[in-house]
């Protein structure tokens, strides 16, 4: 049950995050179910890597470490010089960049979304565990010297209550449509 609520949870907002204005193309990685079952909720997500990091976003480490390293519920990828929103040569494929060896780091912005569950009344200690859970990624990606490395951590009460700066806030900060976010409370 719980399992399946933060899934449900991650999809809708993996489903959002591709409809905004950074796109499916952004999405470089997701942690949210397979790729057959996000195909059925609507998401298409071809060029997106599921359950295992993509290896050229930390090409130093080994498969082994990629594979044992923390797993955010998202990834976007983001160039720190252009407008995202637009189609640019710069941001259309960051894969094949990344396949042709042509990626820069320092020019390219990693965006970690997680999702979590927690207590009511006491959602810090969620937020810390989660903030603890991917800083070994974070020291990573930040050696592999990317513009910026950031994490929001979204968190919903367990009964249901809506945090204005652990729910609204990191739902608004990687672009996600204000009114979207107000629909995905209501739902």
């Amino acid at each position: 049950m719980i399992i399946k609520r933060h899934k449900t949870a991650s999809v809708l907002i993996v489903q959002a995050l591709q409809k905004g204005p950074c796109g499916a193309n952004q999405i470089a990685y997701t942690d949210v179910g397979s790729a057959d079952k996000l195909s059925e909720q609507g998401l298409n997500l071809r060029n997106t890597a599921n359950k295992t990091l993509p290896s050229w976003l930390l090409p130093k480490l080994t498969a082994y470490a990629l594979k044992a390293s923390s797993r955010p519920d998202a990834i976007l990828f983001l160039p720190s010089t252009v407008c995202y929103s637009r189609v640019t040569t710069r941001n259309t494929n960051f894969q094949q960049l990344a396949k042709d060896k042509k990626l820069n780091p320092n020019q390219w912005e990693v965006h970690r979304i997680e999702f979590k569950f927690c207590e009511d009344t006491r959602p810090d200690p969620q937020l810390q565990k989660a903030k603890a859970q991917h800083s070994m990624l974070i020291a990573n990606l930040n050696r592999h010297g990317y513009r910026e490395v950031k994490l929001y951590v979204i968190l919903v009460g367990a009964m249901g209550t809506i945090y204005k700066d652990y729910t609204d806030k990191p739902l608004a900060d990687p672009n996600l449509d204000y009114h979207k976010i107000k629909n995905w409370h209501t739902n």
